[in-house]
């Protein structure tokens, strides 16, 4: 059993108390949704969550967990279903994510060693290579869409599905730092939208419970559905 949650800030002041520790601070933002949760020492992170920020509402989040959300305060307002699509060849799906999207390469031809490079900044470096006059290049969207469509490719191969129409936006760079620890973690995510096409039923309805990319513990990986 899975549990898809909307958390909303119960008003204004709620907001106005947390958006300090919460705004720009990834880190407590997952602590936050953490402790929606009873939770043993032991216990490993089993939800994955997006955070929603649109124009003239206070922000909230969508939580998908195999545990039910539980919260005895007042500021913050749970709604939960449970959740267990059921996914048929050839549903088509409007879908919305926030990925994480890397792609790994060697650092050179002379070295075994991998390091994992956003798809975005990758497409871009080679079309430096390329075309090493800026006025020679595509503009930004269409070097987004492309990578994305790439990495999107990718992960329908694995993942059994096909991206029929999609268009990316907020390509932001996230840097996340533990209390104590003086060691920085920097990633980028992208916001994919559009419609897609089931071919293998069981694989992607795993990626709808697992999520989809990296870095699913600071809001990223949740792939959002509806029927069309």
């Amino acid at each position: 059993m899975m549990y898809l949650s909307k958390i909303s800030l119960a008003d204004p002041q709620a907001w106005f108390r947390r958006r300090r520790k919460i705004r720009s601070d990834l880190f407590r933002e997952h602590q936050m949704i953490w402790e929606l949760f009873d939770n043993s020492p032991a216990q490993k992170r089993d939800f994955l969550y997006r955070r929603e920020d649109r124009q003239g509402e206070l922000p909230f989040y969508y939580v998908l967990s195999r545990r039910q959300p539980r919260y005895a305060g007042m500021d913050l307002i749970i709604q939960s279903k449970e959740f267990s699509p059921f996914l048929k060849t050839e549903d088509r799906l409007q879908f919305s994510l926030r990925a994480n999207a890397v792609i790994t390469r060697k650092v050179d031809h002379h070295s075994n060693k991998r390091i994992r490079r956003d798809v975005i900044e990758a497409k871009v470096d080679e079309y430096k290579k390329q075309f090493p006059r800026p006025e020679d290049r595509p503009a930004p969207y269409i070097i987004h869409q492309e990578a994305a469509e790439e990495w999107l490719k990718r992960q329908g191969d694995v993942h059994g599905f096909t991206v029929d129409e999609f268009f990316v936006e907020n390509h932001v760079f996230h840097k996340v730092q533990k209390p104590g620890d003086p060691n920085i973690r920097r990633f980028a995510s992208l916001d994919i939208h559009g419609r897609l096409t089931v071919a293998d039923p069981k694989k992607t309805g795993e990626v709808l419970r697992n999520g989809l990319g990296r870095s699913k513990a600071f809001g990223c990986g949740l792939l959002l559905v509806r029927r069309i």
